[in-house]
């Protein structure tokens, strides 16, 4: 707390400000908890009275059972896939449409920036008839293209905000500096610009792979072959034919959840040094 805020609450109430705060985090942590917890459980453990937090005879069976079908090994691979060519696909493409509105001053920058915005806006249901059959037309159905692409442009204008942010706040002394040296544009943006703006191309990055990864309906709609599933419609297939073995659901679960972790506490120091020099500015 600051300075000002010590001062506004005496010892109790910081005390019930502390208080409030934990119960609140183990509300929000209580159902990922119980997860994890389940996921280590044998069948006959899972609905113990009164129920255990911490297994009495933990497993790891059911992660055995579950990661050794092969339709589970295919669906991860595939959401890997999909996710990590929309992340490369939309954070390309946002790196270079953020540089031309950020550091370039051309007639309708301003228009052209607020309506990319708008399609923000957009609830997907109401795009999802014309971008189905779009899609069709181009013979993509059946294909984890016919997911890429699509995310990658949904998801575009959120990466272009914030590099467009990041490239604004570049100095231009800097851009000035290579221009005399003899930086073409290209050159400038991926020898200057871009190493100078790794927090807020690592933030994209986390934000798209977080939303391509847990996405369900689109994936669902487009797809018909169940070799093709990705993990999150792999497992509301799994839970529809596993309706009463809760541990092997909540470890295909766990291991759904195991690579937006993985890759958040990977980039973690650039999404925290992008939120707090963005929370500084000004």
């Amino acid at each position: 707390m600051s300075a000002g805020t010590k001062g506004a609450f005496g010892p109790a109430g910081r005390v019930m400000i502390v208080a409030l705060l934990g119960a609140a985090s183990l509300v929000a942590a209580g159902p990922l908890l119980w997860l994890v917890s389940t996921s280590f459980k044998s069948r006959g453990d899972v609905f113990t009275v009164p129920p255990e937090i911490i297994p009495a005879h933990p497993t790891l069976d059911n992660y055995a059972y579950v990661w050794g079908q092969a339709d589970v090994q295919r669906y991860f691979a595939n959401s890997l896939l999909v996710s990590l060519g929309t992340v490369l696909l939309n954070v390309s493409a946002a790196a270079l449409l953020g540089f031309a509105l950020g550091r370039f001053d051309f007639k309708g920058r301003g228009l052209l920036f607020l309506l990319g915005l708008s399609t923000m806006v957009i609830p997907f249901p109401a795009i999802m008839l014309p971008l189905f059959i779009a899609v069709k037309e181009m013979g993509l159905t059946d294909n984890l293209l016919g997911i890429i692409i699509p995310t990658s442009a949904m998801t575009l204008w959120l990466s272009v905000y914030i590099l467009r942010e990041a490239f604004r706040g570049l100095p231009d002394e800097l851009e000035e500096a290579a221009v005399i040296d003899g930086c073409s544009p290209p050159r400038l943006l991926l020898r200057v610009m871009l190493p100078l703006v790794k927090a807020p191309l690592a933030t994209s990055a986390i934000l798209v792979f977080t939303l391509t990864w847990s996405e369900f309906l689109w994936p669902l709609v487009i797809m018909r072959d169940h070799a093709k599933f990705t993990i999150s419609v792999g497992l509301q297939y799994f839970m529809s034919t596993l309706t009463s073995n809760w541990h092997h659901i909540a470890a295909i679960a766990v291991i759904a959840s195991l690579p937006v972790v993985v890759i958040f506490l990977a980039l973690q120091r650039y999404f925290f040094s992008d939120v707090l020099a963005g929370s500084t500015k000004g």
